[in-house]
Parts: structure tokens; C-alpha cells; sequence
């Protein structure tokens, strides 16, 4: 996973460093509003995917536990449970 989100974060931050050539916010009308929008999201792309790295850190450095690993342990209690019951 953690190359996916670094790979994520290289391509967004090469298509800001692109965008920034082509986009002019100073320019006025829908054209201005557009580049405006586009780099807001760009940069929440860009800050979700350092958020997500940083995540992935906390969670080795404390142990986390994977939701993955939560949600078999508890199917595989149900059907235990269901075995015992019948």
C-alpha cells in the first residue's frame, strides 16, 4: 500500500508542477474559477495521500491492529458460535 500512495503523491505532485505553467488564477471568468477549483483539489489529493503515509507510519510504530485481521476473527467466532449452538 505504501507504494501505491507514493506513487499517488509523485503523480499529483508532477501535475501540480505542470499546472502551475499552464493555469493562470489571475485570470478572470470561468477560466480563473477552473484553475482556482483544480488546484484546491490538488492539494487535497496531495495532503490525503501525506495523511495516509503518515497513518500507515502510526500504525506499525504502535502495533495497530488491521481491520482486515478484526473482521475474520470475528466471522470466523460467529460460525463457531453458530456450530455450538446447533
Amino acid at each position: 500500500m505504501r507504494l501505491r500512495l507514493l506513487i499517488s503523491l509523485g503523480v499529483a505532485v508532477f501535475f501540480i508542477w505542470h499546472a502551475v505553467e499552464q493555469f493562470s488564477i489571475q485570470s478572470g471568468g470561468l477560466a480563473g474559477v477552473f484553475a482556482s477549483v483544480w488546484f484546491v483539489f490538488a492539494l487535497l489529493v496531495v495532503g490525503g495521500n501525506l495523511s495516509a503515509l503518515l497513518h500507515e507510519r502510526y500504525k506499525k510504530k504502535n502495533g495497530a491492529v488491521e481491520t482486515s485481521t478484526i473482521l475474520e476473527s470475528r466471522s470466523k467466532g460467529d460460525q463457531t458460535r453458530g456450530r455450538l449452538r446447533a
